[in-house]
C-alpha cells in the first residue's frame, strides 16, 4: 500500500519514466504474445473462408433455387386455387403450362406451351386460361405442345347456352370468335349469355366450363327459322402468359 501511494502521488515526469522503462525491457514478449494472437485469430478467419469464384457460384446457386421456389410457390398457389374451386371433378388433374407463342390469324388460332415432362398431356384435352376453356390440345410431345383455340376454322366444340338443355357445336371462324349454328329460335338466345363446353360424351371433360359469351344473335338470313350466332372469349388470349390442362382420370 505504501509503494502503491507513492506511485500515486509521485509527479507525473516521474511515473512516465517508470512505464517507458517498463515498456523497453519488456517490449520483445508483448510483442510475440501479440504476434500469436493475431497469426491464430488470421489463420482461423482464413480456414473459414472459401474463394471468391466459388463463393460467386454457390450465389448464383442460391439465387437459382429461390428464383424456383417462388415459381413453385405460385404454381401451388394457382393449382390450389382449381382444386378448391372444382372440387367435384373427383380423378382430375392440372397440369400448368407456360404459353411460349400465341398465333392468332386468319388461317390458325393456336398457342404453343411448355409443360413439365411428368405431365400426362395428351391429344384433345381441354385447356383453360383465365378459368374459362380456350381450346384443346392438337398435338403434344417432349414437354411441350400445341393448343388449338375454339377460334380456329378447324375447331369443333359441343357446347351449350346458359340453362338450355340443347345439344350444341361450337365451329371457330378464325376471327377470334366462332360461331353456333341450326339452332331454333324457339329457344330464346341474347346477347351476353355465357356458353359453355359441355362435358357430355366426352372422356376429357365430365362437368360444364364456360367457354365465352354470346357476341350476336340474330335470325339466319337463309332460314330465318333458326339463329345466326357468334361467340366470343371471355378472356383475352393473346396476353396470357399461362394456361392450365385439364387432365380427366389422372388416378386411373
Amino acid at each position: 500500500m505504501l509503494s502503491g501511494l507513492i506511485l500515486l502521488f509521485a509527479p507525473q515526469e516521474l511515473t512516465g519514466k517508470i512505464q517507458l522503462g517498463f515498456e523497453s525491457i519488456f517490449r520483445w514478449p508483448l510483442n510475440l504474445g501479440s504476434n500469436l494472437t493475431l497469426t491464430a485469430t488470421t489463420e482461423q478467419t482464413l480456414g473459414d473462408m472459401v474463394p471468391r469464384r466459388e463463393f460467386n457460384k454457390l450465389q448464383i446457386h442460391i439465387s437459382n433455387l429461390q428464383a424456383r421456389l417462388s415459381q413453385q410457390q405460385e404454381d401451388f398457389r394457382k393449382l390450389s386455387a382449381l382444386y378448391e374451386r372444382y372440387d367435384v371433378w373427383e380423378g382430375a388433374d392440372f397440369a400448368l403450362a407456360e404459353v411460349i407463342t400465341p398465333k392468332v390469324k386468319a388461317r390458325r388460332n393456336e398457342l404453343t406451351i411448355r409443360y413439365s415432362r411428368n405431365a400426362p398431356v395428351v391429344k384433345d384435352q381441354f385447356v383453360l386460361g383465365n378459368n374459362s376453356v380456350i381450346g384443346t390440345i392438337s398435338d403434344a410431345s417432349a414437354g411441350t405442345a400445341h393448343v388449338r383455340l375454339f377460334t380456329d376454322p378447324k375447331s369443333a366444340i359441343r357446347v351449350k347456352i346458359g340453362d338450355l338443355d340443347v345439344p350444341m357445336v361450337l365451329m371457330g371462324d378464325g376471327n377470334n370468335a366462332a360461331r353456333i349454328s341450326l339452332v331454333s329460335t324457339e329457344h330464346k338466345v341474347k346477347v351476353g349469355d355465357i356458353v359453355f363446353a359441355s362435358g357430355a360424351g366426352t372422356a376429357f371433360l365430365n362437368t360444364p366450363m364456360t367457354v365465352g359469351k354470346v357476341a350476336r344473335c340474330v335470325k339466319n338470313r337463309k332460314k330465318p327459322l333458326v339463329w345466326d350466332i357468334t361467340v366470343t372469349p371471355v378472356c383475352d388470349i393473346e396476353k396470357l402468359e399461362d394456361v392450365t390442362v385439364i387432365i380427366m382420370n389422372s388416378q386411373q
